[in-house]
């Protein structure tokens, strides 16, 4: 039989927002996004059914409610999405562009049927309806929205979960798309219901759950989630959530519950559990059926359980009948694990399924379609899950069921889930810690952040050279010239009193006379020096030429500053900061040619390269007074400005300390995370647990002032001790972490990482890359160092990762 859409539509009008529909009910309709995959523990999920049940445990006699979740086939638009004209951004839109995915749609419908004078009342005014209504109706009326109103209150209570009113604009559109098979060309299709149903082009097939038999023996609120490969946890998920966004196909979820009257419902249990225990000798089936009755029977009673009718209903679709064939095998599979049985309908009960199942026309589907139950069995086979979904702003990671890419906020200036955003990555060695944080780094200096690196390695090194432009790196070896001069102003504006607090800071770490530093009246004509310094209008402003001036003009100087000449000593101070000045130990840390006088002035990416010094503390010290120092001119000193500073391998110098000054890189990292969580920026680090941290209560600041963990997946001692210094008690997120693996011989090789906002929220992200960002985030090994001698061949490191990608075009990359 044919029926054309017009036939299947259920909208009469509307009234106050609320649905008429063609069979005399009235609908109110709501849009609920659900928790993102993975998260919800035992708990969770054991709560979420709770809070359903008891939400929906009120609604009046004769009402519907309609849970119907939608899940469309889509290709990934990556030219909507990945916008850029980079080398590597354009690489990830071809990579990404086309892939499939699941769109996914949670209508909720909450429905009266019976108003007799509902449709006259309308029909003869709109506007006035109510007027018109018999006294009962309007009660009734009343009741039910009263009650729907109770449940959306708890509903919106739930966590992670959002629900608004579908607007009638909205509610029009889905059921028109709805009754014509949500066709891509928005199309008017007819209805075919034979031995299988046709929607225009389209085949379809339904399952069905509507009998008490077709239940398991045991229904349990949650099952172990295998939808994921094994690893160090176990997650959860409902007893039917397989056949949601794990199913790769077009479907639709309908789950109707029937209101009919909970003592109308209990009679008539007694009087089938009668009936069936009577006849229960005449065959085997009668006998099972009476027993599973009689159980039902007595526990309705004990725990005092509320009964409705329930309907459970898939509906699958393709163009592709070998897509279809396979979605079909995947919910007999999904049902048979559970023990569920299913009817699969044709002609007359295809056609009443499907139209029953339309918002606003669940009165007319057939009661023999429903079974009887208690409410919280029919809400236990609710879904739970709907897609990750994208932030406004962010960093783009891929997410864990299609692996398309998804932006993630993590600076969050609105403060929705972080009051600062300093960080931290926990990695083992070779787990994908570098690969991690190039991949928020790149984008974000694209986005117009201030990233300032240090690293005991060559991690950032190839991002520096795709933006040459912007980027400096800076690799001290202790005989070519640092390039970074603290002295160097280009107005006297710049000339604050921070900047000179700085500079005398470094000139004393340069002095490095124990007594001098620590005495506060030399520190004090320190400072007036370098003032009366500047006034006298230097040329090319650095500290060579600030200990000239200081040995040529230290008489006058003294005068003029009305300093007493046993307040600054100057013999010492020529002495000891000579190893800074040409010949000196120290010479290549200050010295200028020219044409490095300040490589990083202008720069929005300053890469620290400190592996060559890294066995001389105090110069290291010394290094990151003016990393400081640059840090306060590109991230602190405009407000407006986004800006980050990262410190890669940081356990590894955590403990470094100058013998001289007993400071060490651990204080200066913890007053980054004290300082800069009170700016516009954020500090991470990278270590490999936070046992590598010193004990101390510096760690205590650091851990105290985190806002973020990255952690990729590592060993159960690792996660033990995350969990300890971060004080991690919610199971969810502990189960969500140690859930986390790396599978580098998919078909679609992938990292994971899992990301916590503090104790609010916490999530799984994948990365995949595309052939480019993977030669790209390469930072040791063959890979490396073929495309680090192309680039010194080539001066481009675009047309260096081009040459290794079509030399290696047949093989598969491995992240």
């Amino acid at each position: 039989m044919i029926v054309d859409t017009a036939e299947a539509y259920s909208i009469l009008g509307f009234i106050g927002g609320a649905a008429l529909s063609k069979c005399g009910g009235i609908s109110l309709c709501y849009y609920l996004i659900n928790p993102e995959p993975y998260s919800l523990s035992q708990q969770a999920i054991e709560y979420r059914q709770t809070e359903f049940e008891r939400a929906l445990r009120f609604m009046p006699s004769g009402s519907y409610f309609h849970k119907q979740d939608v899940y469309l086939k889509k290709a990934y638009d990556a030219h909507a999405e990945l916008l850029g004209d980079t080398f590597l951004q354009k690489e990830e839109r071809s990579h990404f562009d086309g892939r499939e995915y699941l769109e996914h749609h949670c209508v909720l419908s909450f429905t009266l049927a019976g108003l007799e004078s509902l449709e006259p009342a309308y029909m003869k005014n709109p506007l006035a309806y109510q007027d018109n209504l018999v006294e009962r109706d309007k009660a009734r009326l009343a009741e039910f929205i009263e009650a729907v109103e109770g449940v959306v209150i708890i509903l919106k209570n739930l966590p992670n979960t959002t629900i608004r009113r579908l607007e009638e604009g909205e509610i029009v559109q889905f059921v028109d798309r709805y009754v014509n098979g949500f066709a891509a060309d928005n199309g008017k299709r007819d209805l075919y219901f034979g031995p299988h149903m046709t929607i225009g082009e389209a085949r379809a097939s339904v399952f069905a759950v509507c009998d008490e038999t077709a239940l398991p023996d045991e229904l349990p609120v949650y099952i172990e989630d295998d939808t994921l490969p094994k690893a160090n946890a176990t997650l959860f998920m409902a007893c039917l959530e397989k056949l949601g966004l794990h199913l790769r196909a077009n479907h639709i979820i309908n789950q109707i519950i029937y209101f009919e009257g909970n003592n109308k419902l209990k009679a008539e249990l007694e009087a089938r559990a009668d009936q069936f225990h009577k006849h229960r000798h005449f065959k085997k089936e009668l006998e099972i059926t009476a027993a599973r009755l009689q159980e039902m029977q007595v526990e309705v009673i004990e725990s005092q359980a509320h009964l409705c009718r329930a309907h459970f209903s898939i509906i699958l679709w393709d163009t592709d009948e070998k897509q279809l064939t396979k979605a079909k095998d995947a919910v007999k599979e999904a049902l048979k694990m559970r023990d569920f049985g299913h009817y699969q309908p044709s002609y007359i009960g295809l056609r009443n399924i499907f139209l029953g199942t339309v918002i606003g026309r669940e009165n007319i589907l057939d009661r023999d379609f429903f079974f009887l139950t208690e409410l919280s069995i029919a809400t236990g086979l609710f879904v739970n899950h709907s897609p990750y979904v994208s932030d406004i702003d962010g960093v783009f990671f891929n997410d864990r069921i299609f692996q398309i890419p998804y932006k993630l906020d993590i600076w969050d200036e609105q403060k929705k889930r972080i009051p600062a955003r300093n960080s931290l990555f926990i990695a083992s060695t070779g787990g994908g810690k570098s690969s991690t944080v190039l991949n928020i780094v790149e984008q974000e200096i694209r986005q117009g952040v201030k990233v300032v690196a240090v690293e005991f390695g060559k991690s950032f090194l190839a991002v520096s050279r795709l933006y040459p432009s912007i980027s400096a790196h800076i690799d001290y070896d202790g005989v070519t010239p640092l390039g970074i001069n603290p002295f160097y102003i280009e107005s006297k504006e710049e000339l604050t009193t921070d900047k000179i607090k700085t500079l005398a800071v470094l000139v004393l770490k340069f002095w490095r006379e124990k007594v001098i530093v620590e005495d506060t009246k030399q520190y004090i004509s320190v400072v007036k020096i370098i003032r009366d310094y500047y006034n006298s209008d230097p040329v090319r402003p650095s500290f060579p030429d600030f200990y000239l001036y200081v040995k040529n003009n230290i008489d006058e100087i003294l005068t003029r500053q009305e300093i007493p000449p046993n307040y600054f000593t100057v013999t010492s101070f020529l002495h000891i900061c000579s190893e800074f000045m040409p010949g000196g130990l120290y010479e290549n840390v200050c010295r200028t040619d020219g044409t490095n006088a300040d490589l990083i002035r202008g720069k929005d990416f300053i890469v620290f390269e400190l592996t060559r010094i890294k066995k001389d503390p105090f110069l290291v010290s010394i290094i990151m007074t003016i990393i400081y120092e640059t840090v306060e001119n590109k991230i602190l000193a405009d407000r407006s400005i986004r800006g980050k500073i990262y410190f890669d391998e940081y356990a590894e110098t955590a403990t470094m300390k100058d013998n001289f000054s007993g400071e060490d890189v651990h204080s200066t990292v913890a007053f980054f995370f004290q300082k800069l969580r009170k700016e516009n920026g954020g500090i991470s680090a990278v270590i490999q647990s936070p046992a590598q941290l010193p004990d101390n209560n510096l760690t205590d600041g650091v851990i105290a002032n985190t806002q973020i963990i990255y952690v990729l997946p590592t060993t159960e001692t690792v996660y033990s001790d995350i969990c300890t210094t971060f004080k991690i008690t919610n199971p969810a997120h502990i189960q969500l972490m140690k859930s986390i693996r790396n599978d580098f011989v998919a078909p679609r090789p992938y990292a994971e990482v899992f990301i916590r906002f503090q104790d609010l929220y916490a999530t799984v992200v994948r990365l995949e890359f595309s052939r480019a960002k993977f030669y790209a985030y390469q930072t040791d090994g063959k890979d490396w160092q073929r495309i680090s001698d192309d680039f010194k061949e080539t001066g481009s490191m675009e047309a260096a990762i081009t040459n290794i990608i079509n030399s290696r075009s047949h093989e598969k990359i491995m992240l």
